[in-house]
């Protein structure tokens, strides 16, 4: 029964909404003034085709509704670009600005920062409408994750998509009411990649397991955009002041060391490109679909379960991180 169940879940549910995404990013891709990726673009990650098309696919480990509700952000999200006007304002004033960052965090967003995106940020073959980039990061349920792995844990991970996204959408609205053009950059099937982004907006530091560390949560984060053509963000420029966090997880490798399917490089790997692999994919995903959601590598972070402020104060005094695990 639970095959028949998923078979017809995926006929009836899935692969009809998927297909529609695809739609709406190939008509972005081909839009005039869309923002494309470059030469040396990363291929995108397809989680949910990867998921659907492999065996032990179970249509109750999407989480439905809460997936199917993230999956129809994701579709909104790009429904939404026409609704920006023709003729539309880019340059911001400091009091909407103000309003807007109010507004996010009201929706749940921890943090804000601003950056150009680089072509190279862009999965290949996909597009973005603009290439500024408002990057936030939302908390993920610390008390979930704590039980990692486990299908509770799945289902913080499942949730902050959802959430998260439709923080997106109405920060793409709220710009808009205001007299701006925006595209929310949903978490869930990204059109760029998120982590390096972040980086560069001085949100955090990527830490050896790929994640951006974050001073507010550590890697117990989810990431997304709103991207827009507003050109005098305050973007971030320069160090950022969390580069001592690489130094710290070298030195740690908890995430190396506990992960259940070894799936974490303890040092990562430089592609021909020049970008970083942290993960082996092949490894990590089979065991993210069998538990609904791993996450055992944020719950292991000490960045997770100790404050940034005093591993920094263990960091400068040549502790051994290993000794607060």
């Amino acid at each position: 029964m639970s095959d028949l169940v998923t078979t017809i879940a995926k006929k009836l549910l899935m692969q009809p909404l998927v297909r529609c995404i695809d739609r709406r990013e190939n008509q972005i891709l081909g839009a005039p003034k869309s923002f494309r990726s470059g030469p040396d673009s990363p291929v995108r990650f397809e989680i949910v085709k990867e998921s659907m098309a492999r065996d032990y696919f179970d249509i109750r480990r999407m989480k439905s509704p809460m997936m199917f509700r993230a999956m129809k952000g994701v579709l909104k999200s790009m429904r939404d670009i026409k609704r920006n006007a023709e003729k539309h304002k880019i340059r911001i004033s400091d009091q909407d600005l103000q309003d807007l960052n109010g507004y996010l965090n009201m929706l749940g967003i921890s943090s804000v920062g601003y950056v150009k995106v680089p072509a190279r940020w862009v999965f290949k073959d996909k597009a973005i409408m603009y290439e500024n980039a408002i990057v936030c990061t939302m908390e993920m349920n610390r008390i979930l994750i704590e039980t990692a792995p486990s299908k509770a844990a799945g289902r913080a991970a499942h949730e902050i998509y959802a959430f998260e996204g439709e923080a997106m959408i109405k920060g793409a609205e709220f710009l808009r009411r205001r007299g701006y053009a925006a595209q929310a950059g949903h978490p869930l099937l990204g059109m760029a990649l998120y982590p390096p982004l972040a980086q560069m907006a001085g949100l955090g530091q990527l830490g050896v397991s790929g994640l951006l560390v974050t001073p507010e949560h550590g890697p117990r984060v989810r990431l997304a955009a709103v991207f827009t053509d507003i050109d005098n963000l305050p973007f971030h420029k320069g160090p950022t002041g969390h580069e001592w966090v690489l130094d710290f997880c070298g030195r740690c490798l908890a995430c190396v060391r506990k992960c259940p399917r070894k799936a974490i490089f303890s040092k990562p790997r430089v592609e021909p490109n020049g970008r970083i692999t942290c993960v082996d994919n092949e490894r990590c995903f089979p065991y993210f679909e069998e538990t609904g959601g791993c996450a055992v590598c944020i719950k292991i972070c000490p960045f997770n379960r100790t404050s940034y402020e005093k591993l920094r104060d263990i960091r400068e005094k040549m502790l051994s991180p290993v000794d607060i695990l």
